[in-house]
């Protein structure tokens, strides 16, 4: 299986937030390097992820559109409308992800307070209805459930391709195995990455897993990580050290949990730090391992989109790991 990447939009810092022309750039800077597709974020702190997915299909042709959304945010009848109006406009390029409103502050900043168990049944419940509210079907959906009562939905939807769904790893076991294409995986070590991919392989043979990475790429590899040290604020350098680093070696790199992934707090994303080539070499052992969705945390940087495109596509091309480049196609 190929190896797919998304590029995340920065949407939930207030300085780029708001800014709709630095949307466009970067969307189409993605889909000229032969990304694969953009990944939108919503959450509370966040420009509204549907809006941009609907602004940004008339400026892009071919990149896929994950549009996370809250599921605390649009009752699931209201959502299965808006992902249709979505699908036609996009000619079938979205994914949706609902993360898991336990993670963050989620929960509070959209006025919801059931406990744990209420909100697996909740979310179930959701679920359910838009798996069905969102499959060919000529009639209206009758639904009697603990949270949710509806009476003759979706009778005017139209025949179109549900969009794959990914919810998170912290989510039940039967959630994602009931109803996920795609498993988003917490970031961790590789061996903890191959242990979660193998053990949730076990629960669901069929499913496939996306996580999110950080990237600095340097024509050099101490070019890379004085890039790295250049681009972290000191403040959130951690006080403890992981390893012993020589002298001739980054201070940076006491941070290192594996070679060319910087982590430096637990529950952050790693940051793939080097040259292309060990870039490359790294993302090929991680695709071994069984992840198939790379979500790549780069800044909105639209030169970093096009040497991302230039330099480590191609290699990953050569490894077999890449269908035919689509770079520059239009």
């Amino acid at each position: 299986m190929p190896l797919e990447f998304s590029w995340l939009m920065p949407l939930c810092t207030p300085d780029w937030a708001a800014r709709p022309g630095q949307w466009i750039q970067l969307a189409q800077a993605v889909e000229y390097a032969g990304i694969d597709g953009l990944w939108i974020p919503g959450g509370a702190l966040c420009a509204d992820s549907l809006g941009v997915a609907a602004a940004l299909c008339a400026h892009t042709r071919r990149v896929q559109l994950s549009v996370s959304v809250p599921p605390e945010v649009m009752l699931p009848a209201a959502l299965a409308t808006t992902l249709q109006s979505l699908q036609s406009i996009s000619s079938h390029r979205v994914r949706l992800h609902l993360p898991d409103g336990e993670q963050g502050s989620l929960r509070s900043a959209f006025g919801e307070w059931l406990n744990r168990d209420q909100r697996s049944e909740r979310i179930g419940e959701y679920l359910e209805i838009l798996q069905q509210l969102l499959a060919p079907n000529d009639g209206g959906l009758d639904y009697q459930g603990r949270y949710f009562q509806l009476e003759n939905a979706g009778v005017a939807r139209r025949e179109l391709p549900a969009p794959p769904l990914v919810l998170d790893d912290s989510q039940s076991h039967a959630l994602v195995a009931g109803h996920a294409q795609v498993c988003l995986l917490r970031p961790g070590h590789p061996q903890w990455l191959d242990q979660e991919i193998q053990r949730w392989r076990q629960l669901q043979p069929g499913l496939a897993f996306a996580c999110t990475f950080g990237l600095v790429i340097g024509d050099s590899e101490d070019l890379a990580w004085e890039t790295a040290a250049a681009l972290l604020p000191t403040q959130d350098l951690p006080n403890h050290r992981i390893a012993t680093v020589p002298r001739d070696r980054h201070p940076l790199r006491q941070w290192e949990i594996h070679p060319n992934l910087l982590q430096l707090h637990p529950g952050q994303p790693l940051i793939l730090v080097g040259t292309p080539r060990q870039i490359a070499t790294r993302l090929q052992e991680l695709h071994g391992l069984g992840l198939g969705h790379i979500i790549l945390q780069g800044g909105p940087a639209v030169g970093e989109v096009l040497r991302f495109g230039e330099q480590i596509l191609p290699l990953l091309f050569q490894h077999g790991l890449r269908k035919e480049r689509l770079h520059h196609e239009h």
